[in-house]
């Protein structure tokens, strides 16, 4: 059985333990409902109304695949990789340590755990992932709301990573100076994200037009429904972008570096190699259960079911089709603290 860890209560204000050190438990011993709901028919954390995406089975397998596309794309699991090497680099004395803030299904987690034994890594979120077999023995998960801080990791880490977490993150800005807490000197934070703002074949923001006008798309309709249901809940959906700038004002960060990628959603560019066809339909795939998975977003907004079902549907179309020639934009920024 699959084990996962959990702080140990106690009387700390912010609802969480201020003790580092956590206690060990099994998914199947706690009940469900105190981290699980569900909505609209589909399974959603139960601490967090500003994350409104799912969190069951079906989204962390989504989850999986995306986390196979960005380690494609990127051409490892993480960008900046002389900096992660410098970070993680064995040392007597203390091993090194990763948190993985928002780690979904874990995959980025035990992947980091694989390729750096000799490091503890740490991975946090909503609810625990669903982890087939066993976890690698320097690798554990807890239960946290990024939103709460990370005083009680204070120092702790020398790589912080954070990816797909700005839909259900309220003040970005203070996520990051709370990030560079948890942060041991020389210590590096990467956050990364996917644009809600999709991009046309020349790569330049598709802007919003009506249905039945010339180039209207229904997916990026659903991508403009999203966009504003996920504002509406307080997310910093606009943080991809803003990254770089965010950090550079803090003071404890210094040597920010940023690095975007475009990736085709769906196979429809032309002489494209084996390896960029194969990103571009597993992203069109990710996008598709993407689509899917925004009905209690859209519904908890006051969209009609027959509205959500007919835009889910046609972008579903759209995409499987290649009607439409359409890029995402991935964003990811990074630091070193002083």
């Amino acid at each position: 059985m699959t084990s996962y860890q959990e702080d140990p209560p106690d009387s700390s204000t912010d609802g969480r333990s201020g003790s580092p050190a956590p206690s060990l438990y099994s998914f199947s011993s706690v009940d469900g409902q105190l981290m699980l709901r569900q909505v609209y028919g589909r399974v959603l954390n139960n601490a967090n109304d500003t994350y409104f995406l799912p969190a069951d089975t079906e989204e962390h397998r989504r989850l999986d695949l995306q986390h196979q596309v960005i380690t494609l794309a990127l051409g490892g699991l993480y960008p900046a990789p002389d900096l992660v090497r410098r970070a993680l680099r064995p040392r007597p004395g203390k091993a090194p340590g990763v948190l993985d803030v928002g780690t979904g299904s874990g995959s980025w987690a035990i992947d980091i755990a694989k390729q750096f034994p000799h490091c503890n890594v740490v991975g946090v979120d909503l609810v625990p992932p669903r982890v087939d077999g066993d976890l690698p023995p320097n690798c554990r998960f807890e239960i946290d709301d990024a939103n709460l801080g990370f005083s009680h990791y204070r120092e702790s880490f020398d790589l912080i990573h954070a990816r797909s977490v700005s839909s259900g993150i309220r003040d970005y800005p203070r996520f990051l100076e709370g990030l560079a807490e948890a942060l041991r000197p020389g210590g590096v934070v990467i956050v990364g994200d996917g644009d809600m703002q999709l991009f046309d074949e020349w790569q330049q923001p598709l802007a919003y037009v009506e249905e039945g006008t010339p180039g209207f798309s229904w997916t990026h309709r659903m991508f403009f429904a999203a966009y504003n249901a996920m504002k509406n809940r307080g997310g910093s959906i606009d943080s991809p972008s803003m990254c770089p700038t965010w950090l550079r004002a803090i003071d404890a960060y210094t040597d920010v570096g940023w690095h975007k990628v475009f990736i085709p959603i769906g196979p429809w560019r032309p002489n494209s190699s084996p390896r960029e066809r194969l990103i571009a339909e597993m992203l069109r795939e990710d996008c598709l259960r993407y689509i899917d998975g925004l009905t209690p977003l859209l519904l908890s907004e006051g969209y009609l079911p027959e509205s959500v079902e007919m835009m889910q549907r046609e972008a579903s179309a759209e995409l499987r089709e290649l009607r439409v020639r359409i890029y995402s934009r991935w964003t990811f920024a990074w630091a070193v603290k002083k």
